[in-house]
C-alpha cells in the first residue's frame, strides 16, 4: 500500500563516525576547555583564496531581516520562529521532519546576512551571522547526547555548514572560525566520508577544495581538487565518469544532469579561484553535456523525466549559453542546432528525433524518442531498461512516471520499478537493478531509425526489445522477446505503455485506444506466426493496490494517469506492437503477410501515409517504405 512517510535525506548513515570529530578536532567550542587546534595549522593572514559556492537558494528564502527576527524556512514549509537574537534552539523539529532538520543544521539559512553584508556593509547584519555560527559550535558539541535525528542531521550537514563557514570567512577572522573550517574539512577528507563520483561527492570535493584555500591548507585544497579529477576521469568503484567523453553525465536522471552541469561549472570556478589549474579536457566534455541534456528534451519544450527527475521545462535551464540548450530552450530560434538528429551514448541511451526543425517541418512539429540501456541502476536513476518515450504530432505520447522526492520511500521504490516505465516487465520473477542491458545494434536513417536490446534482469529469463522509430507517419514499432531459462516454465509478461494524465484509454480488442484532445494514440497487437493468439489489452489508471497508472510531476504530488497494458503468456514470448498517433477519428488500416523465415510483413496506413516494415524470426525490424 501506498502512504505517506516522514521526511527523509540520504546518507544519514555516516553521523556516528562524525562523533569523534566534534569533540576532538576543534568543531565545537567547549565549555571550560580550550579547543584542540587542527593540524597542520592553517596559514594565518594569507590572501583568502576561498570560494562562496552558494546557499542553495536558502539565501533568497531566508532574508537577512527575517533572520534577525528569528525565523527560518525552508521551501514548501512556512517560516519558524528558531532563535532570539543569535540564541539559536538546535533541538527544533517542528514538523518531524528530517530534511528540515538537515538544512536547519546547514548554517546555508545564514546566506542572506552574508550576502548582506557583501552588498551594504551592515556590520550588523555579520555579527548576526557569526553570532549564529558561533552558537551553533557550542550547542552542538558533543552530539552522542543528541537523538539520533539531530545526529544525523548534524552529519549530512558538514559539507553545507562548511560552504557556509567558507563564505562567512571571506569576510570575518579569527582562531575559531579557521579551527572549525579545518575541522569540518578534515571530516570531509576521510576516505569513508566521501560519496563517490556522483553530485554528494562533487559538492563534498568542492567544497573541500574551496575551504583549503580559503585558510591556508594546501593538503586539504589539493585532496578536493584531487577526487574532483578522479571522478571525471578515473572514477573509483567501477562507476562511470561524473562526466563522460561523450559529455553524458552518470547519474542516470535528466534532472541531475542539469545539476551536475552547474555544479561543475561553479567547480571550474572554484580551481581558477584557488590558483590551480583547471584541466581543458573538462570544459570539454561539459560543452558536449549542453547537447547530451538538449537530447532529452521534447520538442514541446519539456525535460523528460528520465530517473529522479521532475517535470521540469527546457527554458528554465540556468544559463543556457549560446549552444544546444539555448536551441531548445528557444524551440530553434537561438543557440545552435545540435550536429546530429540522433545518438546513441555509452553511458546508457538511444536518443533522437526526426529533425531540429528549420526544415519541412517546424521545431514543435517534429517527432522524438529516448530508450534506455546500460549499467544497472546508479545515484539517481531508475530500473528503467529499455524504456521509450514518445513525443509525435504535438503531443506527449509515452512518458517515466517521475518522482516523489526523497520523502516518501513506499511511492519513490515504486517509481523506481520497472513497472513505473514503459517496458517489458516478467511477472512472478525476481528483478535485478544491478542487471547491465546491452544495445545489440543500432542504425540511424532518416525516417527509420532502429535499435535493439538485450538482458536478463528478470531471473531465469532473456529480455529482448527491437525497436523501428519511424517518422512521415510518426510511429512505434516495438518487437519484444522473453524466453525462460527452463521449458515449460513461461511467465505471465506485460508490455505497460504508461501515457500522460491528459489522456484517456479504454482497451480495444487485443490493444488500446488513448485520446487527448484531437489525438488518438492506437496500440495495435499485430499477431506473429508461430505464436499463441494475443490475449486483450487492460488499461489501469490510478490504482494503489497494487500500485499502477500514475504520474508524479513534482514533489508529493501524485496524479492518475493510464496505462495500456499488453499481456502474454508462455516459455518464448514474442510481441510485436504498433503505436500509432493521428488526428481525429481516423482508425488506421494494417494488413499483414507471413514471410518464409517465420517474420511477418505489415502495411499500415495511418496520417494519409503508408508505413511498411518486416519483423524478422531473428528479432531484426526493418522499414521497407
Amino acid at each position: 500500500m501506498l502512504t505517506r512517510s516522514r521526511g527523509r535525506f540520504r546518507g544519514a548513515g555516516s553521523a556516528a563516525l562524525l562523533l569523534p570529530l566534534l569533540a576532538g578536532c576543534g568543531l565545537a567550542s567547549t565549555q571550560g576547555r580550550t579547543a584542540t587546534p587542527a593540524t597542520p595549522v592553517p596559514v594565518r593572514n594569507a590572501p583568502y583564496k576561498g570560494t562562496c559556492v552558494g546557499f542553495n537558494g536558502l539565501d533568497r528564502l531566508n532574508p537577512a531581516a527575517e533572520v534577525r527576527a528569528g525565523r527560518f524556512r525552508v521551501p514548501g514549509a512556512a517560516p519558524v520562529r528558531v532563535a532570539a537574537g543569535t540564541d539559536v534552539d538546535w533541538g527544533l523539529d517542528p514538523y518531524d521532519d528530517r530534511t528540515w532538520q538537515l538544512w536547519f543544521h546547514s548554517l546555508e539559512w545564514l546566506g542572506g546576512l552574508i550576502d548582506a553584508y557583501a552588498r551594504t556593509g551592515d556590520r550588523a547584519a555579520l555579527d548576526t551571522a557569526t553570532g549564529i555560527a558561533r552558537d551553533w559550535l557550542a550547542a552542538n558539541d558533543h552530539p552522542a547526547r543528541f537523538g539520533r535525528d539531530r545526529r544525523d542531521a548534524i552529519a549530512e550537514g558538514t559539507k553545507f555548514r562548511l560552504a557556509t563557514l567558507v563564505c562567512l570567512r571571506k569576510y570575518a577572522t579569527g582562531r575559531w572560525l579557521d579551527d572549525a573550517i579545518a575541522a569540518h574539512a578534515e571530516w570531509l577528507a576521510r576516505p569513508e566520508h566521501y560519496s563517490g563520483p556522483w553530485n554528494h561527492g562533487t559538492d563534498e570535493s568542492m567544497i573541500l577544495m574551496a575551504a583549503g584555500c580559503a585558510i591556508g591548507r594546501d593538503d586539504l585544497a589539493g585532496l578536493g581538487r584531487d577526487r574532483l579529477l578522479g571522478a571525471i576521469f578515473h572514477p573509483p568503484g567501477g562507476a562511470l565518469p561524473a562526466v563522460d567523453a561523450e559529455g553524458a553525465g552518470n547519474e542516470q536522471s535528466a534532472h541531475y544532469a542539469v545539476y551536475n552541469r552547474g555544479r561543475w561549472r561553479l567547480t571550474l570556478r572554484v580551481m581558477r579561484g584557488c590558483g590551480r589549474p583547471a584541466p581543458a579536457p573538462i570544459a570539454h566534455r561539459l560543452a558536449l553535456m549542453d547537447e547530451f541534456i538538449a537530447f532529452q528534451t521534447t520538442p514541446g519544450g519539456d525535460l523528460l523525466q528520465i530517473g529522479e527527475s521532475y517535470a521540469a521545462k527546457a527554458s528554465a535551464i540556468a544559463s543556457p549559453g549560446g549552444g544546444p540548450l539555448e536551441y531548445v530552450a528557444t524551440q530553434g530560434r537561438k543557440g545552435t542546432r545540435p550536429a546530429d538528429r540522433a545518438r546513441v551514448y555509452r553511458a546508457g541511451y538511444v536518443m533522437g528525433r526526426s529533425g531540429w526543425g528549420g526544415g519541412a517541418r517546424a521545431f514543435a512539429d517534429e517527432m522524438s524518442y529516448t530508450a534506455r540501456f546500460g549499467p544497472g541502476r546508479y545515484a539517481h536513476g531508475q530500473d528503467d531498461h529499455m524504456e521509450l518515450t514518445f513525443h509525435a504530432l504535438g503531443r506527449d505520447i509515452l512518458v517515466p512516471s517521475g518522482h516523489i522526492g526523497y520523502s516518501d520511500k513506499a511511492w519513490r521504490a515504486w517509481l523506481a520499478s520497472p513497472e513505473a516505465h514503459s517496458t517489458l516487465v516478467v511477472r512472478g520473477v525476481p528483478f535485478r537493478e544491478d542487471a547491465a542491458t546491452a544495445l545489440t545494434a543500432h542504425r540511424f536513417r532518416r525516417g527509420a531509425d532502429t535499435f535493439r536490446f538485450s538482458d536478463t534482469a528478470f531471473t531465469g529469463t532473456t529480455r529482448t526489445r527491437s525497436v523501428l522509430a519511424a517518422s512521415d507517419p510518426d510511429a512505434l514499432v516495438v518487437l519484444d522477446g522473453v524466453d525462460s531459462a527452463a521449458p515449460g516454465t513461461g511467465r505471465p509478461v506485460e508490455q505497460l505503455w504508461h501515457l500522460p494524465a491528459a489522456y484517456t484509454a479504454v482497451p480495444d480488442g487485443t490493444g488500446a485506444v488513448a485520446t487527448a484532445g484531437r489525438l488518438r494514440v492506437h496500440f495495435l497487437r499485430i499477431p506473429l506466426p508461430g505464436t499463441a493468439a494475443p490475449q486483450p489489452g487492460r488499461v489501469v489508471r490510478g490504482s494503489l493496490s497494487p500500485p499502477q497508472g500514475w504520474t508524479v510531476p513534482s514533489e508529493r504530488t501524485t496524479v492518475p494517469a493510464p496505462v495500456v497494458s499488453l499481456p502474454a503468456l508462455g516459455p518464448h514470448v514474442r510481441m510485436l506492437t504498433l503505436i500509432a498517433p493521428v488526428r481525429g477519428t481516423e482508425r488506421p488500416r494494417v494488413r499483414t503477410r507471413a514471410l518464409p523465415d517465420g517474420g511477418v510483413r505489415v502495411e499500415a496506413s495511418f496520417s494519409r501515409r503508408v508505413l511498411v516494415f518486416e519483423a524478422a524470426s531473428g528479432g531484426e525490424l526493418r522499414r521497407l517504405r
